[in-house]
């Protein structure tokens, strides 16, 4: 070998070591950002578990830090009582299941309409949907609660009885504001499912259109099966939001007291009321340890659990189609 093809093969292999060396350190930069992210993330929740499953007793000892000395169910029980889990879970899971049905289905309608059908003012009515994702909610809070509160229809309730209805308190209103499209997030389903359509190959509707089929049996037909995975995105969005939601539950509906979000939240903005409201149901063995701040803290956070707790199995179950229709509706970039 001459001497100019052996420099030129060591400086080869000093090349490729330093290109490893880069991959190397840039593999190792990339896994210690995500060890860290993951750990911001997950910390809190493991924290959360570790405190649901420890023995009242031994909260706050440095041995039960993040395994419990003492493994009990009494966090629980309490917890369950609290927020009367037996009956606002079936109620929220029925509750927000039609919200998001309906929510979608107006979503769905108005979207193939932007997409498919050609009207004056259509980019000015798409812009106005659009816009409704940057507002902020709190802007339409007063007219949506004097509109409610003073619910008509052309004046037809008032010629009736004499007066409006008021809705406020009723879950009538939130079935009302998701059914014609202005719940939440309505403009981000719009604009989702619109980009869905749009991208739809027309060829299929134009044969639909020659077999005789009119615009409601070709989209039911034909645009909906072909965009189950982007419903079923739109869907899972929808009752993950809603169930979280404590803004218009609160201000439509406030004193439902079988709502989850609502027991949720007054229960941990008083637990001590709480616990004591469900003194008689806890058996006599149980610790219950009442006006003790950390007691009350890990009821708290073990409520939190069997708050999203729902939506975690939900997500277990349709994960694959979840994540197919994330892809497709282009939320996840490029």
């Amino acid at each position: 070998m001459l001497p100019k093809q052996r420099w030129e093969l060591t400086d080869a292999k000093k090349v490729r070591a330093q290109n490893a060396g880069r991959r190397f350190v840039m593999n190792l930069l990339r896994y210690a950002l995500v060890i860290c992210l993951s750990y911001l993330i997950l910390a809190p929740i493991l924290i959360n578990i570790t405190t649901a499953f420890t023995y009242p007793r031994d909260l706050g000892l440095s041995s039960s830090l993040w395994i419990p000395a003492r493994i009990s169910m009494e966090n629980w029980h309490v917890a369950l009582l609290s927020l009367n889990y037996k009956v606002s879970l079936p109620y929220t899971i029925v509750q927000t299941a039609l919200i998001a049905l309906l929510q979608t289905f107006c979503a769905m309608l108005a979207a193939y309409s932007f997409a498919r059908l050609k009207f004056p003012g259509r980019g000015l009515l798409f812009a106005f949907a659009v816009f409704t994702i940057i507002v902020p909610p709190q802007t339409f809070m007063l007219p949506q609660y004097v509109y409610f509160r003073n619910f008509d229809i052309l004046g037809i309730f008032k010629a009736i009885t004499g007066k409006p209805l008021n809705l406020l308190g009723s879950p009538l209103s939130l079935v009302l504001i998701n059914g014609l499209g202005q719940g939440l997030k309505g403009g981000l389903f719009i604009y989702i499912f619109r980009q869905v359509y749009r991208s739809l190959p027309k060829s299929l509707e134009e044969a639909a259109y020659v077999d005789g089929a009119g615009f409601i049996r070709t989209f039911f037909g034909i645009v909906v099966p072909s965009s189950t995975s982007d419903l079923l995105t739109v869907l899972v969005l929808s009752f993950v939001w809603n169930w979280n939601d404590a803004y218009y539950i609160r201000l439509f509906d406030s004193s439902n007291s079988q709502n989850l979000m609502l027991a949720y939240t007054r229960a941990v903005g008083s637990v001590d009321q709480a616990i004591a409201r469900i003194a008689t149901q806890v058996p006599a063995h149980y610790a219950f340890l009442q006006k003790n701040p950390m007691y009350e803290a890990a009821i708290g956070k073990t409520a939190a659990l069997l708050v999203f707790l729902p939506l975690v199995i939900m997500f277990l179950v349709v994960q694959r189609r979840f994540v197919q229709g994330v892809e497709r509706s282009g939320l996840a970039g490029d």
